[in-house]
This record gives C-alpha cells, sequence and structure tokens, in this order.
C-alpha cells in the first residue's frame, strides 16, 4: 500500500516518505516519527465512533493531540 501512495505522490509532484512499525503505543510512536523526520504538522483522521466507542477503544487522535508540541490537523 506504501508504494501505491509514493507512486501517486511522485506522479503528483508531492514527496512521500512511507514508514511501518508495530508498537506498543501508537500516539507516541507518531510523535516520534514526526519530530525525528523534522516534520512541521501531524495530519490524522478520526473514525467519529462516539463517546461509547471512544470509552472502549480510546482516541490515538487525542492521545497524539495532548502529548506533541507539532500542529495537528484533524480530518472528519
Amino acid at each position: 500500500m506504501l508504494a501505491r501512495f509514493e507512486a501517486r505522490a511522485r506522479e503528483a509532484g508531492v514527496a512521500f516518505e512511507g514508514y511501518h512499525d508495530q508498537v506498543p503505543r501508537i500516539d507516541r510512536a507518531i510523535i516520534e516519527a514526526a519530530e525525528s523526520r523534522g516534520c512541521d504538522l501531524i495530519v490524522m483522521v478520526t473514525h467519529g465512533r462516539g463517546p461509547f466507542g471512544e470509552f472502549l477503544f480510546g482516541s490515538h487522535t487525542k492521545a497524539v493531540l495532548a502529548g506533541s508540541k507539532l500542529p495537528l490537523l484533524v480530518l472528519h
């Protein structure tokens, strides 16, 4: 899937670097990856699970927002 994103980005003239990892804390991995690569913005998409779904599954977006010094653009 990352190769497909890379190809589409290249066609559009957009820089893209795909990265995949398995980690225990998704929010920390996103923040550390963004900081180590010198990013100036994190973009995330919410699932809109609602209060009950968020209670059961948590919110990675909220955790990134709480733990990051970088600006966060949230798409819903």
